[in-house]
């Protein structure tokens, strides 16, 4: 059917002449233009709204009563990699739960695969219920000194624009490039800028003069605001503050006193990272509007920013309103306060109910050879895991957090076996091994705030590079973990000693696995297992707090391939 026929079809039932495709009657409807409610019937043609008010002529008719009607939700930052999942898997999670759009930046795997990997990301996000908008990492590597596995520059910024298929530029994260006016940096700036694409922020720890910067060359949003005040600061320069709810990282409670009557239209919800027992024991974006409720924002509010919001912080007007000209994409609610979904349509179409999938998705996309192959390193020894230090006594030492990906900068006395550091369960050694390239080249350092009590943890989701990453108690547990998950060719596992307690083989570039989300949320149990195994008591899962501390453009020290970085300093550290 032509765009005109379509456009004539739905003017013809917007104006009653004829029955519309389907007629919801008798709810009440959420107005996120006003944070109110009103009763009326919602006519539907061709996957759009044609019409709220006194309809009666449907071909399909729905009784709505005693049910509240709002829009889909929109997931405004989201890697798709972190819920370890390939997209068409995602999907059947997050749809049931009200999620019908996310804002997707594929930098994970961009890391390990390059362009290509990009590509298999977008093809794996069509044609299926939940509408992925693909973002084009920015920066890959997170850093220039990084050892990661490709590099995408503002060439490849270009060449996918120019393709077509994906929807804006990603989360700008090196900092110093567009405050230092970086020219490969500002290329991939102004290409996004010349298409009208957005171009999202990634604005950790700055001062007012690097934000004052980010606004300068066009960055419309952040989801690295940790507090009310920066929050506030944020919204004052004209930022989107997208508040974020992951694993590691939950910053609603402590930016929502900051949200008002008289600024919330610039906030809206974001997951950012968040694993895949998560998402299906607690929620995504669902569950930010509950906790948003819980936390006391009014639940037309929350629905607001979790529709609306995110809707217009990314350009996205034929969506996050229940209106006329918008696609017909929004959920049944049996209960506002609580947010239970009762079923979600897309474009018109009942899709979930009751949190089943009712519609059948297509078969998975192929995944390409390179990608599922994508853990070489050169071989090591042992030795090579010991960290002589020049001070015999004292050390460095990154201190995590179980509920932030922020770490602290510590100097402690430690313990010494033959001028090496010797590691034990209040401090334990921290490793990141490079995978892509078999450089040969390994971080050593010391952490803590992970407490496990014997044992190591080991996995290759560890940002942005995903190097291997492990920390352990003791020389052999790391060992063992670190070859075991190279004989697998990627994923995660706790190991005590020689025993591997639990392992999450992850064969999609070591971020993602094959497998249903069922196998993986079962592997995931085992992992759980195998901590308390291993003496770890947390509710928090630790797996998400190591990939962090690889990062080296989030404060306040990390611990790269190369060794152990100064984010503030912007330097390494020689121990």
């Amino acid at each position: 059917m032509s765009e005109s026929t379509t456009l004539k079809n739905q003017l013809r039932a917007a104006s009653g002449e004829q029955a519309c495709d389907l007629l919801l009657e008798n709810a009440t409807i959420v107005d996120v233009y006003t944070c109110t409610t009103f009763q009326g019937n919602i006519a539907i043609t061709d996957g759009m709204i044609v019409g709220i008010g006194a309809y009666t002529n449907g071909k399909q008719v729905v009784d709505g009563k005693g049910k509240w009607i709002c829009p889909g939700l929109l997931d405004g930052h989201v890697h798709i990699e972190s819920g370890m999942v390939r997209p068409e898997e995602l999907a059947k999670v997050l749809i049931p739960r009200g999620i019908t759009t996310i804002i997707a930046d594929p930098h994970e795997i961009a890391n390990v695969g390059g362009t290509d990997a990009v590509r298999y990301m977008i093809e794996a996000s069509k044609n299926i219920p939940l509408d992925i908008k693909m973002m084009i990492p920015s920066s890959v590597p997170a850093a220039w000194f990084e050892e990661n596995g490709a590099t995408l520059s503002s060439h490849d910024v270009d060449v996918l624009l120019q393709e077509g298929n994906v929807y804006g530029l990603g989360e700008v994260m090196d900092y110093p490039a567009v405050c230092s006016g970086d020219d490969e940096m500002l290329r991939k700036i102004s290409l996004a800028k010349t298409a009208g694409c957005p171009i999202d922020g990634h604005g950790s720890g700055l001062d007012e003069k690097a934000l004052n910067a980010y606004r300068v060359v066009g960055i419309e949003n952040d989801h690295e605001a940790i507090t009310g005040e920066e929050a506030l600061e944020r919204v004052r320069k004209g930022f989107y503050v997208l508040m974020r709810e992951g694993t590691a990282t939950r910053d609603m409670e402590a930016i929502l006193p900051a949200v008002t009557p008289f600024n919330s239209r610039r906030f809206a919800f974001a997951t950012d990272d968040k694993h895949l027992d998560d998402l299906i024991e607690e929620g995504s974006i669902d569950f930010s509007v509950r906790k948003a409720i819980e936390l006391g924002l009014n639940p037309l509010q929350a629905i607001q920013l979790g529709s609306l919001n995110a809707a217009e912080c990314f350009q996205l007007q034929d969506r996050g309103a229940i209106a006329p000209g918008k696609k017909a994409t929004f959920l049944v609610l049996n209960d506002l306060n609580t947010f239970e979904v009762n079923s979600v349509y897309v474009e018109g179409e009942k899709v979930a109910e009751n949190g089943n999938l009712l519609t059948s998705l297509r078969p998975n996309i192929e995944v390409p050879s390179q990608l599922l192959n994508s853990v070489r390193v050169k071989p090591f020894t042992k030795q090579d895991l010991q960290l002589p230090l020049k001070n015999s006594n004292e050390a460095t030492i990154i201190e995590a957090s179980l509920t932030s990906i922020v770490t602290k900068k510590v100097v402690e006395k430690v313990k010494i076996e033959n001028n090496c550091f010797k590691p034990n369960k209040n401090q334990l050694k921290l490793v990141v091994m490079e995978r892509h390239h078999q450089k040969g080249t390994i971080g050593v350092g010391i952490c803590k705030g992970i407490p496990i009590q014997r044992g190591a943890i080991v996995s290759t989701v560890a940002h942005d590079s995903h190097n291997i990453i492990a920390c352990g108690v003791d020389d052999d547990s790391l060992y063992h973990a670190l070859n075991h998950i190279v004989d697998i060719g990627g994923g995660m596992a706790v190991v005590d000693g020689d025993r591997v307690l639990a392992t999450l083989p992850l064969a999609i570039g070591g971020l993602m696995s094959t497998q249903p989300a069922s196998q993986v949320k079962w592997a995931l149990n085992q992992l759980q297992g195998a901590l308390t195994e291993i003496g770890y008591q947390e509710k928090v899962d630790p797996f998400l707090t190591l990939a962090f501390l690889a990062l080296p453009v989030i404060p306040s020290i990390k611990l790269t391939s190369k060794g152990l970085f100064d984010v503030e300093a912007f330097t390494f550290i020689d121990q």
